[in-house]
């Protein structure tokens, strides 16, 4: 009988201790990674909802400047009041978002500008609103208007 003496072939302690470091490290930055890219998501999310919002606001002020014949702004009340012979609507404007019976809107608003017959009014009968809001670019600011007819001046 011959003894034979053979060495298993296996990695040294430091070998493996190296490789479980290395791997420490690369699962670290993978979760960091991980995280930054979860808090970006959720700022786009968040910011394409708030686009929605002023989107769905602008639609909603078109399609009722078109809708009703008469528009008045009272800045006593803060609200902006459309009527018509056989319907009205109230958009009442706070300091974090405008209401409706229908619809909230939450956006928080810099500045509004009301115009008739293309000049600055505070209050009264308008033709357009000129919205400019916080969280936005200079650049995106709501302007509505409706074409008025000859019966407003009777």
């Amino acid at each position: 009988m011959r003894i034979v003496n053979q060495k298993i072939k296996a990695f040294t302690l430091t070998e493996v201790m190296v490789v479980l470091v290395i791997s420490a490290i690369v699962a670290g930055l993978a979760f960091s990674v991980l995280g930054i890219v979860q808090r970006n998501m959720r700022s786009i999310e968040n910011n394409y909802a708030y686009q929605s919002e002023l989107q769905s606001l602008e639609v909603a002020l078109t399609i009722d400047f078109n809708k009703f014949t008469d528009i008045q702004w009272n800045a006593r009340e803060d609200q902006l009041e459309l009527s018509s012979p056989i319907d009205q609507r109230v958009y009442k404007f706070t300091n974090d978002s405008i209401v409706t019976l229908v619809d909230n809107y939450p956006v928080q608003l810099k500045k509004k500008v009301f115009f008739f017959e293309g000049q600055q009014v505070n209050s009264g009968r308008i033709d357009a609103i000129k919205l400019t809001f916080d969280k936005t670019t200079d650049l995106h600011r709501i302007f509505v208007y409706k074409h008025n007819d000859p019966t407003i001046h009777f």
